[in-house]
């Protein structure tokens, strides 16, 4: 059974990010809330992706992050939707250990940089990642 797992530094944005967009990090708190409480989609969340989740309450998004999967790490982008069907402009990054079945929320960044690979953002993803030593992923995978 996989197990949804935030880590201290996504909560501290989290907490920063509330301060400007407290109607966001609701939504996110409340998308974590329910895929934590949701054993069976957790189970398959990551297997056929891109796919998008509109029954679920919130919807949201989720496919693989490609740059990271290029480098052997297994991260996925997590995009949700706000009440009114719109998606919000921030998105969650989760790794995912396949060797404990455990998903880990590393980060949440705005959209309009969260896929630039060059930025100290990207970097400080990878190092959550690889600072809970999650297992490589093959490139083809």
């Amino acid at each position: 059974m996989t197990v949804l797992r935030t880590i201290e530094e996504l909560e501290s944005e989290l907490d920063e990010l509330a301060e400007r967009y407290p109607d966001v990090v609701g939504v996110i708190d409340a998308l974590l809330d329910e895929l934590a409480a949701d054993d069976d989609l957790l189970d398959v969340l990551f297997s056929e992706v891109p796919k998008w989740h509109y029954l679920f309450k919130p919807p949201f998004e989720i496919k693989r992050f490609e740059a990271c999967w290029q480098s052997g790490r297994s991260v996925y982008i997590l995009k949700p939707y706000d009440e009114d069907g719109h998606l919000i402009d921030f998105r969650l990054f989760l790794g995912h250990d396949i060797r404990t079945d455990e998903c880990f929320v590393l980060t949440v960044q705005h959209r309009s940089t969260c896929y630039d690979t060059t930025t100290p953002a990207y970097r400080n993803l990878c190092v959550r990642y690889d600072q809970l030593d999650i297992p490589a992923v093959r490139r083809n995978s």
